[in-house]
């Protein structure tokens, strides 16, 4: 018959900080990778998969960090705002639109070729109705279960199950 437990106290909380400490260690390490991986999917589907590379300006504003503050971590993966087509691509646009007056080179008239020409071209506005080409959320959904399965993981490496 069991008549008394007797507990130190301040090992069993230093043991559940060593925990906290151990899980969220791992849990950082698997958001790093899984932020990584996500980022170089998206990248290759900017590559061929979705869109086809002209310059490359979107796949290289696309880019990913990790944020630790106290017991959250967060893998960001993003692209930056200095490249505005982005957005259409990935959501689709529909409406009307202001293009600036500019100069364009012309080298046809009428079918038929002449020598280049610059002319300007007044400003005006066009109707476009661009569908929606994402290549971040898919990307996203296709790695969401390996992120769950790697999270998971880590977590339990952390407690030491």
């Amino acid at each position: 018959m069991l008549t008394g437990i007797e507990v130190d106290e301040t090992k069993v909380v230093a043991r559940f900080e060593r925990v906290v400490g151990d899980v969220l260690r791992e849990l950082r390490a698997a958001v790093d990778v899984e932020r990584l991986i996500l980022e170089a999917l998206i990248k290759r589907k900017l590559s061929g998969e979705v869109l086809n590379v002209v310059t490359g300006r979107l796949r290289r504003s696309i880019y990913s960090t990790i944020e630790a503050e106290g017991d959250r971590i967060s893998g960001v993966v993003a692209q930056s705002g200095d490249v505005k087509y982005g957005r259409r691509w990935e959501f689709g646009f529909t409406g009307d639109e202001v293009v600036r007056a500019h100069v364009r080179t012309i080298t046809q008239a009428f079918g038929a070729a002449i020598a280049p020409r610059e002319v300007e071209v007044r400003e005006f506005t066009r109707h476009v109705d661009q569908p929606a080409r994402p290549y971040m959320r898919p990307s996203l959904a296709e790695r969401a279960a390996a992120i769950m399965a790697r999270l998971k993981g880590a977590a339990a490496r952390g407690a030491g199950a």
